[in-house]
């Protein structure tokens, strides 16, 4: 379980460069970004993280505190943790990256678009007939 939900997190962030120019990741990307984000911006407890938390409970385990990032990517590198105000910088700082690859790849898609569409409405002069 911790390692699908460690894995979800990675894509989420790592993924976007890679999601931003191929349209069949990207659909995939988004799938999992939106539920991840009105978890995440609205605050409610994570699903797979209280899940996670009562399959140790089932197996006689204490499960740890706080949430799924905190425990597997923040205490190890700052046992200390992160405060309310550590949360809020790192989750601004994700959405963020998030966005900005996501307005990228808009962008290039729309300019891809627009390479592809004529590039004229007005037709060609025939150099043959003059007309």
């Amino acid at each position: 379980m911790a390692l699908a939900h460690g894995l979800l997190a990675v894509f989420l962030i790592v993924g976007v460069p890679f999601a931003a120019r191929r349209l069949r990741l990207m659909k995939w990307y988004l799938v999992m970004l939106v539920p991840t984000a009105i978890v995440n911006l609205g605050r409610f407890p994570c699903p797979l993280t209280v899940w996670e938390k009562d399959l140790w409970r089932l197996a006689g385990e204490t499960p740890y505190r706080g949430g799924f990032i905190s425990h597997y990517f923040v205490k190890p590198f700052h046992s200390g943790g992160l405060g309310p105000t550590g949360e809020d910088a790192l989750l601004i700082s994700v959405v963020v990256w998030c966005l900005g690859w996501l307005a990228y790849s808009a962008v290039w898609h729309l300019r891809q678009r627009a390479r592809a569409a004529p590039q004229s409405a007005t037709p060609a002069l025939d150099t043959h007939t003059g007309t």
